[in-house]
């Protein structure tokens, strides 16, 4: 026996958020011909639900509508239920995402979309309360309401479905027509996100906030092309902002899904496996470009996270993790002051309140999401306490939380594979190697490469899902795109052709399967792949890269590596392909126009030559990865003669067994040179930081002491009476 009073049809499947809905009484089915076809013989309307396991509002829905039995016989008598994990299915999330966008003018999850037999949508929205609220038809309503449009909507029901389809293709097309200028765009996009910057707290807007990691990094490729202090400024402030704040885990590192409020401090609490990967390799960009140490703390905290919390003892990543513990959002997450006395004593609990903004009040309820709210050079001065001591209560003071935190109830870890995140996980696994050096990191990087190479490549096609032992659902688009992304970063932290020969195969499929023939670009489903009622090419950034921009780029890179010319020509079509999209909404396309940044030049290319396990070699491989230089390709010639294979090392080699470095850079090649401090000397200098970034605050502190005053004074205040100020 079970325990359980009702058991449907998502029992049999692998995915912890479909699970999590296994007992519900509605009579779910997973997406899949079954449902669609008892749709069609009882002419029901389809009632399709999407999310995710570390959704938050998806856990509310549920328990407020799927796990009320009255609720659950309304949906069972009136539709054919079908729930959807959108990150296995993220053909058919996209497709009802634009949908329910273009019925309601937003979008999110939990998805809610009504769907005739043939799978076209008519109504829809995102969490729907279980009864009517804030002009909001409470859920049941909403049954009511669709059951009817599709028994009694006539040629209604049929123009919604035909309007919404129309305006579904009508997205996908435009081919490239005329002159265009990257460059020209790339800045259209800069001004546009100047103007949505937030000068005082970073990221863009006023409200809620978002990581946006591709804007950041075409601010970065900005910045590199033209040293502009503004796009540096602009990423200097948001990633440091993210970084101190609730958003940023300060105990246990990685990122949460996004910040509640314009000053990042209380988060949405799920953490992201794409998000992570994205920003680690971000923060680690911005090492190279800033040597400052922050970045590297950061990086270092988010791989930390990873493999404490998000790895699998295979060695690939999982998915992600819950907001909730115990039905409360945040819950794992959040202090009070209280527990701060009691774990911490009176004096290092004063000194860690100071700094991470803890208060009997909290910012959460009565409770505290950590942010750096004070430095450790402001604390020293106001407490009278050696800078090193503050350092050292703080480091001890960290470690005792996140002890104390360790013993309450984890949020849930959804432990399915994506193969596509993973090779995210890897580029940026890949990327911290080559540079902070930690030899574990290619470790990492490696170990997931192979585990997917052998467990989700099966020698014709790419699969997305592994979970219990096994691989399933067809490879889309991102998955091909990210992984070859991560198969070529691992190529050029180790130069094993193995790598490269692996992306050849991922390549050539890319073109095969995905690439539209008339007007270009890749669509998210492959020609063998199920036919749903669009096929969508999905070219502007949304939570992630566009797939097109990532599968862009890395054929680009791959083709100046290898010199195919099928390589290059795809990539460039697929970038002019959606390039009458782009003038329009230019901020919208950051990946898309991070590739068109690399076409805009011929790229830097460096091979080395000779022995690798030389300290020569190593000290100029150094060299090469201390900067930033995003529009560059490196190789490694084995023998001089890589003809058919990478013809660009053809000839690069050197006889007398020291090691050498071939650089070709702005249409100029230099004689081999065999030090390290030769080839810095030959590179390209980076553009030089003018504006003095790390003292931006200074231009707005005056209107901050009033603040600060104020907040001083309520602390001595809470310590006086907590027996903390003498």
């Amino acid at each position: 026996m079970s325990g359980h009073k009702f058991t449907n049809r998502l029992i049999a499947e692998t995915s912890p958020y479909l699970l999590q809905h296994a007992h519900n009484p509605v009579d779910w089915y997973p997406w899949g011909p079954e449902a669609m076809e008892k749709a069609r013989i009882e002419d029901k309307p389809i009632f399709l639900s999407i999310g995710y396991s570390a959704c938050h509002w998806c856990h509310v829905m549920a328990h407020e509508s799927f796990e009320n039995e009255e609720t659950a016989r309304l949906m069972n008598d009136l539709f054919i239920n079908v729930k959807v994990d959108r990150e296995e299915r993220p053909d058919v999330d996209t497709i009802y995402m634009r949908s329910v966008i273009a019925l309601t003018g937003h979008g999110g999850w939990p998805m809610s979309v009504f769907l005739t037999p043939d799978q076209k949508p008519f109504l829809g929205g995102t969490y729907f309360p279980p009864a009517p609220e804030s002009n909001q038809p409470g859920f049941p309503q909403l049954l009511e309401q669709a059951h009817d449009l599709y028994r009694n909507g006539g040629e209604d029901l049929t123009n919604r479905t035909t309007r919404i389809l129309e305006q579904l293709n009508a997205a996908e097309s435009g081919a490239a027509s005329g002159e265009w200028s990257p460059t020209a765009l790339i800045d259209e996009a800069v001004c546009i996100m100047a103007e949505r910057f937030d000068a005082e707290e970073g990221g863009f807007g006023s409200g809620m906030k978002f990581p946006e990691p591709m804007n950041y990094t075409l601010l970065l490729r900005h910045w590199a092309r033209t040293g502009a202090d503004e796009s540096i400024r602009m990423l200097d402030k948001s990633l440091t902002k993210m970084a101190e704040g609730g958003l940023y885990d300060q105990l246990g590192g990685g990122f949460h899904r996004y910040s509640t409020d314009r000053l990042w401090r209380v988060p949405h609490f799920e953490k992201m496996l794409c998000d992570n990967a994205l920003l680690a390799k971000l923060y680690i960009d911005m090492i190279q470009a800033t040597k400052q140490e922050l970045y590297s703390a950061v990086s270092r905290g988010i791989f930390d996270y990873v493999l404490n919390e998000m790895t699998s003892p295979e060695g690939a990543f999982y998915s992600g993790q819950d907001a909730d513990t115990e039905g409360e959002e945040g819950r794992y997450y959040l202090w009070e002051m209280k527990e701060f006395l009691d774990l911490l004593g009176p004096r290092q609990a004063k000194v860690m309140a100071r700094h991470y903004g803890v208060t009997s009040a909290g910012n959460l309820g009565r409770k505290n999401v950590l942010y750096v709210k004070e430095s450790m050079e402001s604390i020293a001065e106001s407490e009278n306490i050696a800078i090193f001591e503050v350092g050292h209560i703080l480091k001890n003071g960290k470690e005792t939380l996140l002890e104390a935190r360790q013993k309450r109830t984890k949020p849930q870890t959804d432990t399915k594979i994506i193969t596509g995140w993973n090779g995210l996980m890897i580029t940026a696994f890949a990327s911290g190697y080559a540079v902070l050096h930690e030899k574990k990191y290619l470790d990492v990087a490696t170990r997931a490469a192979e585990f997917l190479w052998t467990n989700m490549w099966d020698g014709s096609k790419l699969l997305r899902i592994y979970k219990n032992s096994e691989s399933k659902i067809d490879g889309c688009l991102e998955d091909y795109a990210y992984f070859l992304e991560g198969l070529i970063a691992l190529y050029e932290v180790t130069f094993d052709s193995v790598w490269i020969e692996r992306a050849n195969q991922l390549a050539d499929k890319i073109i095969d399967q995905f690439s539209e023939e008339e007007e270009g670009g890749f669509y998210m489903t492959g020609r063998s792949a199920e036919k749903l009622v669009v096929r969508l090419k999905s070219a502007a950034d949304e939570a992630i890269p566009s797939a097109n921009a990532v599968a862009a780029l890395s054929l680009l890179r791959l083709g100046h590596l290898t010199g195919k010319q099928e390589y290059l020509k795809s990539g460039e079509r697929t970038v002019r392909a959606f390039q009458q999209r782009m003038k329009k909404t230019p901020a919208a396309f950051s990946g898309l126009l991070s590739a068109a940044d690399f076409m805009s030049e011929p790229p830097m290319e460096v091979v080395f030559s000779g022995p690798k396990e030389h300290l020569v070699f190593e000290d100029m491989n150094n060299v090469l990865s201390q900067d930033y230089r995003p529009n560059k390709v490196v190789l490694f010639s084995e023998d001089g003669k890589e003809t058919g294979r990478l013809p660009l090392a053809e000839g690069r080699f050197v006889t007398d067994g020291e090691p050498a470095v071939y650089l070709c850079q702005k249409q100029t090649c230099h004689p081999p040179v065999k030090t390290g401090k030769a080839l810095m000397n030959l590179l390209e200098t980076p553009p030089e930081i003018r504006l003095n970034i790390f003292d931006y605050d200074k231009k707005i502190s005056d209107s901050k002491k009033e603040e600060q005053g104020r907040f001083l004074g309520v602390m001595d205040q809470i310590f006086k009476y907590s027996g903390l100020k003498k």
